[in-house]
């Protein structure tokens, strides 16, 4: 978590491939959350935070 870029793409990612993984898994929910806190957060992230209702 080190990398916020690299993790937010990584997050994108894989809400491309497998999006039940992402966006269900507390511990995912938990990394999107996090990331979605940075300041700016990443767009790809700000969108898949207010998907999976994270945010308003």
């Amino acid at each position: 978590m080190g990398d916020l870029r690299g993790t937010a793409r990584a997050l994108v990612d894989v809400d491309s491939v497998a999006p039940a993984e992402i966006r269900c898994r507390p511990s995912a929910r938990t990394v999107i959350a996090e990331v979605a806190r940075g300041h700016p957060a990443p767009a790809g992230v700000a969108r898949l935070a207010t998907l999976v209702g994270l945010t308003r």
